[in-house]
């Protein structure tokens, strides 16, 4: 088991910096490759909820066969993530379990790891301060 929340925080610090440096040309993708269960997941829910309106995604690969529930929430493919009253901008984090990769060719993975970044990507840059106006 381990905390996310730090790591998740200090990528959200540097996408945070970018962003009121003018610098949205940055994109943040922090990729996780976990075997464990979160400890910190009320805290870690809160970051990625502050970090969707963020330039970044969060890619988590889950290894080994550990219960993946957490990660599963995390990823929240049916409805944004909340917690109370806050509710995520946008779905940041997608989780691939490894195990489902197994017996694949590499380039599936790959695939699946891709896709969950280029999607909230093209998201985020539909919304303004992202959007041109030339």
């Amino acid at each position: 088991s381990y905390k996310c929340q730090p790591i998740i925080g200090n990528v959200a610090k540097m996408a945070r910096e970018a962003l009121h440096q003018q610098q949205a040309k940055d994109y943040y993708i922090l990729l996780l490759i976990t075997d464990g269960i979160l400890t910190d997941m009320d805290q870690t829910i809160h970051m990625i909820i502050e970090a969707s309106e963020l330039p970044m995604s969060i890619i988590i690969v889950g290894v080994g066969n550990a219960d993946f529930d957490d990660m599963e929430r995390l990823d929240a493919d049916d409805s944004l993530l909340s917690i109370g009253s806050r509710k995520a901008k946008r779905d940041i984090v997608q989780f691939v379990p490894f195990r489902d990769f197994k017996n694949v060719p590499p380039h599936k993975l790959a695939s699946a790891v891709f896709r969950g970044a280029a999607s909230p990507t093209v998201r985020l840059l539909q919304c303004p301060p992202f959007i041109s106006n030339s």
